[in-house]
């Protein structure tokens, strides 16, 4: 019976493999197979790199987790205990850096022992790219570069390495198998990051030139396992407006709702007000058209068409067949558009045609907001200056001469 799988998927589909746990006969046991064809190369790495890995850490203290072929895949050996993460996590709580980095150093030494110096060989480049250290680094002959504290598993005395995936049979720094270790134990948790800041770094003396490669290093590793793949997670920039300000988006919500609201009020002695309005759903996007039942013994009415400074083009406005003509609190520009610098636009009709029972009307808002509405606020203030002037008196003269209409 199934108890767990894990797909890792995001990757080449030279590396696709799935991971499950099983139950048998109430045993549990770890088996990896391949999840794409071409993963099966990859399967095959994985055996020989337990091999291997057994051998060159043999007498160090540090076990490598036995794997034997099953069909086409591997069964591993599930082990029991808790992880070296765990153990180091525990120091933290406690704020007991010595013990901390004592068993950092005692982990480390199972594997910095017995190395040759590092030379960089061609098969290195394809994986990490070129590097150039000013520090001597030294390599074993066979180095799993995933042997991060999660990755290791204590029972009493044993210590057993789980995870060899990522095992290479040419040099790679051995700073950067404990870099590794330092970079993913601290990015792995916010409360790590902040206790420990740089301290786990300084504590090792590993330079910033050093880090500065081993990031460069680690950059073309993640590259060499995707390939082609581009995993969901990289594309959050491009598809994620980031963070976003939840009162601002209410505000913005709540004033849109505002905007497509027509208020229309009924006078019928006692003047505009709440006791006599109406509330209609205008479009938000486009043309407003609405047939309004107009009491009797009404006046005047009044007709809110939005919120907020706006440009209205009142298309109709009409009793039964009777246009009319509303008076308004906004500017009436040229082409029947209306400009609103206020937070309050009305249309007002001070007469009605007796017997009127209903309005017809129709108009388009759209809000000014931003540079637009600066823009459009600004040119209706110049135009009514220049409407003020002697010369534009003068031209509007003249058209009346000439028959001309405005």
């Amino acid at each position: 019976m199934i108890l767990y799988t894990k797909f890792s998927n995001e990757r080449s589909r030279s590396f696709r493999i799935r991971t499950e746990i099983w139950e048998e006969e109430g045993r549990l046991a770890v088996k990896k197979m391949p999840e794409d064809p071409k993963a099966s190369g990859h399967i095959r790495h994985i055996y020989e790199s337990g091999q291997r890995l057994s051998a060159d850490l043999m007498g160090t203290g540090l076990e490598v987790n036995r794997c034997e072929p099953e069909g086409e895949g591997l069964r591993f050996e599930y082990l029991e205990g808790e992880t070296l993460e765990e153990i180091l996590d525990r120091y933290l709580e406690k704020n007991d850096m010595e013990s901390l980095t004592r068993e950092i150093r005692s982990y480390f030494a199972l594997f910095s022992q017995g190395t040759q110096p590092f030379r960089e060989t061609e098969e290195f480049t394809r994986v990490f790219g070129p590097v150039s250290f000013r520090t001597p680094q030294t390599s074993r002959s066979v180095s799993d570069i995933d042997m991060i504290f999660s990755n290791v598993i204590r029972n009493g005395e044993r210590q057993t390495l789980t995870d060899y995936e990522w095992t290479f049979f040419f040099p790679v720094p051995v700073r950067y198998l404990q870099y590794r270790c330092l970079y993913y134990y601290t990015l792995g948790n916010t409360k790590r990051e902040q206790a420990l800041g740089e301290a786990l770094y300084r504590a090792f003396d590993m330079t910033g030139e050093e880090r500065e490669q081993f990031a460069a290093m680690e950059e073309r590793f993640q590259q060499y396992q995707l390939g082609d793949c581009r995993p969901y997670w990289t594309l959050y920039e491009e598809i994620s407006p980031g963070v976003l300000d939840v009162r601002e988006l209410v505000k913005k919500e709540s004033e849109r709702r505002r905007n497509r609201t027509v208020e229309v009020y009924f006078d019928d002695g006692r003047g505009f007000g709440v006791w006599n309005c109406r509330l209609y759903r205008g479009c938000p996007e486009g043309r407003t058209a609405l047939t309004v039942p107009v009491p009797e013994g009404t006046k005047r009415v009044r007709v809110d068409p939005c919120t907020g400074r706006s440009l209205v083009r009142l298309e109709t406005l009409r009793a039964e067949k009777t246009a009319l003509r509303p008076e308004s609190n906004g500017k009436k520009a040229r082409g029947g558009a209306y400009v609103f610098d206020t937070e309050d636009p009305q249309f007002v009709l001070n007469s009605l045609p007796e017997g009127t029972r209903k309005l017809e009307i129709v108009f388009r808002s759209e809000p000014l907001e931003g540079l637009a509405g600066d823009v459009v606020l600004g040119l209706q203030g110049r135009l009514e200056w220049m409407e003020q002037t002697r010369a534009w008196r003068w031209y509007q003269k003249l058209r009346k001469a000439l028959g001309k209409k405005e």
